[in-house]
């Protein structure tokens, strides 16, 4: 039998069993201090996303109430559940269909959706961003009528009775904290409040907080 010697300079390339569950391990331990950098990048992503969307309809709103006397349009909280089965009101996506882009067509635009909507909001409301039905039918620049009070004085004037009534009662809502549109759930995990963003009347956007609804807090 005839042996054939190694060559002297000839080295085995090859990794052992050892080093290579080393590379491994290595390697877990870095992924595993990255994974929460790159989950945060992603729901930074998210959230800028939602935050943007809101602000595109915050803009479709107002363009919709400058074309209709001034008044905020009139839409169901949840259109699956209507308040009122008999007389349901419409879908906000459909009342603003055409700001967005999107008339003449029964599906909802994509600006409506929330990209952290999990819960199916969007497919069965086609919204994920509740309207704040408060806000149905009222001035864009936050005034609302709450009625007319009536004062009668009755006085003798030249042998005539006549009467005086008193004015409307007008409160105004501030545009910086009312909002217009706000996500329906706690979809973007913070550490502190409630997870959810909203676009106001002025137009600007940010999370929801009691701060960020009365700046006195």
């Amino acid at each position: 039998m005839k042996l054939t010697a190694t060559p002297a300079g000839l080295r085995r390339n090859a990794f052992t069993l050892l080093e290579l569950l080393v590379c491994l391990a290595i390697i877990g331990i870095i992924a595993a201090m990255l994974l929460p950098a790159v989950t945060r990048a992603k729901n930074s992503a998210i959230n800028t996303a939602c935050l943007n969307q809101l602000r595109q309809l915050g803009i479709a709103t107002r363009i919709y109430a400058e074309d209709n006397g001034g008044r905020l349009p009139s839409a169901e909280l949840l259109p699956a559940q209507p308040f009122n089965p008999a007389r349901p009101l419409p879908r906000i996506c459909d009342v603003l269909a055409s700001e967005v882009g999107q008339a003449g067509s029964t599906n909802s635009s994509a600006v409506f959706k929330c990209p952290a909507d999990q819960l199916g909001y969007f497919s069965n409301d086609g919204s994920s961003y509740e309207w704040n039905v408060d806000m149905n039918g009222q001035h864009i620049d936050g005034t609302q009528s709450l009625g007319t009070d009536i004062m009668h004085s009755e006085t003798w004037v030249g042998g005539t009775l006549t009467s005086q009534s008193g004015s409307t009662n007008t409160v105004v809502s501030n545009p910086v904290t009312t909002p217009l549109f706000l996500d329906y759930e706690a979809f973007h995990p913070r550490a502190a409040g409630p997870g959810k963003n909203v676009v106001f009347m002025d137009g600007h956007t940010g999370p929801l907080t009691a701060e960020s609804l009365d700046p006195g807090l």
